[in-house]
């Protein structure tokens, strides 16, 4: 149990400065500059956008595949019904966390970046 929560500590600090990394650059400007980027800035802002979703979803895949393991660990030592309710208890609150961490970066993230207007 004790490694689950040190996980979810080092997994919550890794998506906050990933949101916060990420708060800079998709602010970085004004609207009235936004309307008038050239096509290759537009497609760096987007890449840069794609793979900052990218690491939140892989991050969340890693918490969610992460739960589970600890939940089969901890069916595997149950012996009564109790403890294999608290073990599914326990992975449901990390996928629920996880899910949680994962839509506050989503919208720390902000939305995609607006194509040129040509």
């Amino acid at each position: 149990m004790k490694k689950f929560v040190v996980r979810g500590v080092v997994v919550l600090s890794m998506v906050g400065a990933l949101g916060f990394a990420a708060v800079g650059s998709a602010s970085a400007g004004s609207v009235a500059h936004r309307t008038s980027i050239t096509l290759k800035t537009y497609r760096l802002e987007l890449a840069s956008y794609r793979a900052a979703r990218a690491v939140i979803e892989s991050t969340f895949r890693k918490s969610v595949a992460s739960a589970q393991s600890n939940y089969q660990q901890a069916l595997a030592h149950a012996t009564n019904a109790a403890e294999r309710s608290a073990a599914q208890q326990t992975m449901q609150e990390a996928i629920i966390q996880a899910a949680s961490v994962r839509s506050a970066s989503l919208v720390t993230l902000g939305p995609a970046p607006t194509p040129p207007l040509t």
